[in-house]
């Protein structure tokens, strides 16, 4: 498949790009800590074989792109985890993924965006919907953090995991947090599979795994986007599964309550994933989504 770096922002950003180019494009955007390989070829092929061209890509601190942060930024306290600060936060975030599309000479695309993937989803709607068709973001939120006590936290049983994955990362053994992590995040519907999880998180690995990107502090150190929500006025589906872990029901719920006219698919007792169980289901409703347009 064409792929290659584009030069923006003082950085490099690896893209890869599939089906015809005079298409209508979508733009996958991945989400924290996690490279473009977390989209598959099993996600991406239906909407190249429904008429789409479709560009998956690494952002900034991951895979092949521009490492900024390499070192920790989580800081562990009696208190909990918080985030240091970062040079950067998720509005430069969508600054690269509308300089990636300029460079590839792409006017519009259908966004979607997956966890931070549908927070910078939500800043591209806002900030420039100029180059947006629709917006779709997945198991997302219109503000992780503190500030907003009405939407619930992650939970606890998911705390424990981070905290075990942060141990395994501080003595180098990636692959065990990455199992830790994503336990955690997985729904009743589709029991976590660990044999088939590392076979399929080792392409991810091999791809350029950065163990300590910064993206969690630029989602903190980023203003909430609640209050805004109005503002968007582009076709919109809201993506979430009743049983997130890390972003609850509630928050994929205050999106579709928040933008207008946005419609809502609901992922009975699905965590913050996307099982390949419902790949077929949830491409298909955002071609019927593209295509409504």
């Amino acid at each position: 498949m064409p792929q290659g770096i584009a030069e923006v922002n003082d950085i490099s950003i690896w893209w890869e790009d599939f089906g015809d180019s005079s298409n209508p494009t979508v733009l996958l955007i991945m989400g924290a800590n996690a490279n473009a390989m977390q989209w598959p070829l099993e996600f991406v092929n239906p909407l190249v074989e429904a008429g789409f061209h479709v560009i998956r890509f690494d952002n900034r601190d991951v895979g092949k792109s521009t490492w900024v942060t390499t070192e920790p930024t989580m800081i562990v306290s009696d208190e909990g985890i918080a985030n240091a600060e970062v040079s950067y936060n998720l509005e430069d975030m969508a600054a690269d993924a509308v300089a990636l599309l300029d460079h590839l000479g792409i006017d519009k695309a259908h966004i979607v965006g997956a966890s931070m993937g549908g927070m910078i989803t939500q800043v591209i709607g806002l900030d420039h919907s100029e180059k947006a068709l629709s917006l779709t973001p997945i198991m997302s939120t219109p503000g992780a953090g503190l500030e907003d006590e009405t939407l619930s936290p992650p939970t606890e049983i998911f705390m424990q995991g981070m905290m075990k994955a942060m141990e395994h990362n501080m003595k180098g053994e990636y692959m065990e947090g990455l199992v830790c992590t994503y336990r955690e995040l997985t729904g009743s519907r589709f029991p976590f599979d660990e044999e088939k999880f590392r076979e399929k998180a080792k392409a991810g690995m091999d791809h350029g795994h950065n163990p300590f990107p910064g993206h969690g502090a630029a989602v903190s150190s980023s203003p909430h986007r609640k209050g805004r929500l109005k503002d968007i006025n582009l076709p919109t589906l809201v993506i979430h599964g009743t049983e997130d872990a890390i972003l609850p029901f509630d928050h994929g719920q205050a999106l579709a309550d928040g933008i207008p006219n946005a419609q809502m698919m609901t992922l009975e007792g699905v965590g913050h994933e996307i099982p390949d169980q419902m790949i077929g289901e949830i491409t298909s409703r955002m071609i019927d989504h593209f295509n409504s347009i």
